[in-house]
């Protein structure tokens, strides 16, 4: 099964998938074997880890070949992603966890309800930060227009410029400088997630889509699929 909580800035599942398509994406990934280590193939690397860390944009794939994993995407935009860059990463494509912290990680999991694993997982590795990173007034205005939405429409970009009175090369600059990654790449971010919750509502990748502001149920799909290499119906099986 796959058992998924999707917050903010963040995603954590349990993914049982064996071989997802080497792919990259803008989230700062955390990935744990359950019941042993993973097999991992990142930048071109080859290796073993009981958990790793991997940096955004960075091609990879990962798969247990026993039991499951434990897998967090960080958004790059988040303050949990920035505290993983520094503790962890440090600049590198991957950093490799310890067995301790993973056998912690392990009986958290096994002895509490995923979104209270999620927050003491999340504390466990030091990353229960709290979004205090300081940005323009006019960037933070732009997130917390965003977070109030229920879809992701396709004039938003002409909303938000108007909102803090940017033209919309300067909000994109800004936007980068602030956020580090592009408003366009954020917005994609964004409207999956809007999309995952919208189909815990109402179960329907159709009416999920269309309420999000995607173009079609393929377009959701294969977002999903490049995003997350792995297909919408591995992501969303634990909510069925």
């Amino acid at each position: 099964m796959t058992s998924t909580v999707f917050g903010y800035d963040h995603i954590m599942m349990r993914a049982e998938y064996r071989t997802p398509d080497p792919h990259s994406h803008l989230a700062v990934h955390f990935i744990a074997g359950l019941d042993g280590p993973v097999h991992c193939v990142v930048s071109g690397d080859s290796f073993d880890a009981d958990a790793v860390f991997i940096a955004s944009d960075v091609v990879h794939t990962a798969y247990a070949e026993t039991g499951d994993m434990l897998v967090f995407l960080f958004d790059t935009a988040g303050s949990i992603a920035e505290e993983a860059q520094k503790q962890y990463l440090c600049g590198r494509p991957y950093f490799c966890g310890d067995k301790e912290t993973v056998e912690k990680l392990r009986e958290i999991w096994k002895n509490n309800p995923p979104a209270q694993a999620d927050s003491l997982i999340t504390q466990l590795l030091g990353l229960d930060t709290v979004g205090n990173t300081l940005r323009d007034e006019r960037i933070s205005q732009v997130l917390e227009y965003l977070r109030s939405l229920d879809e992701v429409p396709e004039d938003i970009t002409a909303q938000l410029c108007a909102k803090v009175c940017l033209s919309p090369s300067r909000l994109s600059h800004l936007f980068k400088e602030n956020v580090g990654i592009s408003l366009h790449r954020y917005l994609a971010m964004d409207k999956m997630r809007k999309g995952y919750i919208h189909f815990q509502k109402y179960g329907n990748i159709t009416e999920a889509s269309m309420r999000a502001g995607f173009d079609s149920p393929s377009h959701f799909a294969a977002t999903c699929k490049r995003m997350f290499g792995i297909s919408f119906s591995e992501f969303v099986k634990g909510s069925e």
